[in-house]
């Protein structure tokens, strides 16, 4: 099976990436309001493209091209946020408490959920000092049934929203959105670099008009997750 391609990072000058939520309003006898949740939430990307050169057009109009509508896959993120805001250049020169470089994998992770509902998740065996916080991603790859070892071809992904510091051992607890689902397997790695999610184009995406000169501005790149076994 082809690994996913990652899509193009050049050329965007604006994008959103929020989760899509699917609930439902919950009114109750005694006045007040509930919600109930009908699907899992999905991380929704919509990015705008600026005026391209044609190298960079042309990048972009291939990835176009070749997913074919929602039939293919993609490996998509936040371009804004590759790593944690406090180390926004990656992890060079770190080390984990075990004394080896830190590449950005976790060597574990664990999640619980507290009696808010909120979702903890715990991550072990990286460098004492490093830094968590809002907004930053934590991403889980692991090898899916027919695939070949090491190609991380599944993917999942959560946010931080209440940060953290890793103590002495290397360990960090963390508040996340949306919780780490099921379906991410017990020995998927997880890690800070460049997180990414499985995501198919949707309906609204559109290329630029070509011009003699350029592609104008104008592009828009929908998508949304997928989350598979």
């Amino acid at each position: 099976m082809p690994k996913p391609v990652v899509m193009p990072s050049i050329g965007v000058e604006g994008l959103t990436f929020q989760p899509q939520r699917e609930d439902l309003l919950a009114p109750e006898t005694s006045g007040r309001l509930g919600g109930v949740q009908m699907g899992w939430p999905r991380w929704s990307l919509a990015m705008n493209l600026a005026n391209l050169e044609f190298p960079v057009a042309d990048e972009w109009i291939a990835f176009y091209r070749s997913r074919r509508g929602a039939m293919r896959m993609f490996l998509g993120y936040d371009l804004s946020r590759p790593f944690p805001a406090a180390h926004p250049k990656g992890f060079r020169n770190m080390l984990t408490v075990a004394g080896g470089p830190f590449m950005g994998a976790a060597g574990a992770w664990a999640q619980s959920v507290d009696a808010k509902g909120d979702a903890i998740l715990t991550l072990e065996g990286l460098p004492s000092g490093l830094k968590l916080g809002r907004g930053d991603y934590i991403g889980f790859k692991w090898d899916s049934a027919d695939a070949d070892e090491g190609d991380a071809d599944r993917r999942f992904l959560v946010a931080v929203t209440t940060g953290g510091q890793a103590d002495a051992a290397g360990v960090i607890s963390v508040v996340v959105e949306p919780s780490v689902h099921a379906v991410v397997p017990a020995d998927a790695v997880a890690h800070l670099d460049n997180p990414m999610c499985l995501m198919k184009l949707m309906d609204d995406t559109k290329m630029p008009r070509i011009i003699i000169s350029h592609a104008e501005a104008g592009g828009v790149i929908s998508a949304v997750q997928v989350t598979l076994p």
